[in-house]
């Protein structure tokens, strides 16, 4: 399903995550966030194997003290090769202005990638409800 603006709603799931983290001052947001959803999204989406991406912002009622970045990116692939691609490696050899500005500006990041172990594929979505050891059930 297509939303008015081009984008999915409905999310697709890969076997591996790539999870990236931001550290951006509020005072540069609109330089970060304009590089990240116009050319870097894209641009990675165009690569074989990127299945969806997801960005989320840190509540801030989380604060952060709790060794966490304000800016998060979830990356669906189907397994590491999109990272081993000669368009990948293409991609991040062709720096553009909009990229250097908003890379100028990010003060940390971590990433990790992450290989799905349980359920062997797509996600775990049973919905029968749980029971205890002692009989005592929750969940439907």
């Amino acid at each position: 399903m297509t939303s008015s603006n081009g984008h999915r709603n409905d999310q697709q799931v890969g076997t591996t995550v790539l999870i990236v983290m931001m550290e951006v001052d509020e005072a540069d947001d609109e330089v970060f966030n304009k590089w990240y959803n116009e050319e870097h999204l894209p641009e990675r989406m165009s690569i074989p194997g990127y299945v969806s991406a997801r960005r989320f912002i840190l509540d801030p009622e989380d604060g952060q003290n709790n060794n966490v970045m304000r800016y998060l990116c979830i990356w669906e692939m189907e397994n590491d090769s999109p990272l081993q691609s000669q368009l990948y490696k293409d991609q991040n050899a062709k720096p553009t202005p909009t990229k250097e500005a908003a890379n100028a500006v990010v003060k940390q990041r971590a990433r990790g990638l992450y290989r799905q172990i349980f359920p062997a594929s797509g996600v775990y979505n049973d919905r029968v409800g749980y029971t205890y050891p002692d009989g005592i059930r929750i969940g439907a």
